[in-house]
């Protein structure tokens, strides 16, 4: 899993996206975020983990061997600007969107007093959502 992820983001414009990749992408882009310096609240790999599991509704061990596979891709992976640029381009927009959903959601069940503003910036910088897209959605009634 992820071999052909990495031959890609060696040369993406050489071939086409396999959309089937976008997680293990998403992913290898979220074990990226958690090893610099915006996001302490993501370094625990089981708060990785919980968000993997949130998103594509995995199990425990589903989402942990999900991520071992996505710090292999993130080691493979250029600098993150370059990283996170391909992927906007590459990874359709709602699907990024979710991701950032379940980032938000996890990270804000974690540790609620998060900054927001951190968190906003991180969703709009890196997986390139708007920060409109991130407001919960509100309940009739």
């Amino acid at each position: 899993m992820g071999r052909n992820l990495r031959f890609w983001l060696a040369a993406p414009d050489a071939a086409p996206f396999d959309p089937g990749d976008a997680p293990v992408a998403l992913g290898a882009l979220l074990v990226r975020l958690s090893r610099s310096d915006l996001t302490c609240a993501l370094a625990a790999p089981p708060v990785i983990d919980a968000i993997l599991a949130r998103r594509y509704d995995l199990t425990a061990q589903e989402a942990a061997e999900m991520r071992e596979t996505c710090e292999r891709i993130e080691r493979a992976a250029p600098d993150t600007s370059r990283f996170a640029a391909i992927l906007h381009a590459a990874v359709d927009y709602h699907e990024r969107h979710a991701l950032a959903l379940s980032l938000w959601e996890e990270i804000c069940r974690e540790a609620p007093l998060t900054d927001e503003a951190r968190l906003t910036l991180l969703a709009q910088s890196v997986l390139g959502v708007h920060p409109a897209d991130l407001a919960p959605p509100r309940r009739a009634g």
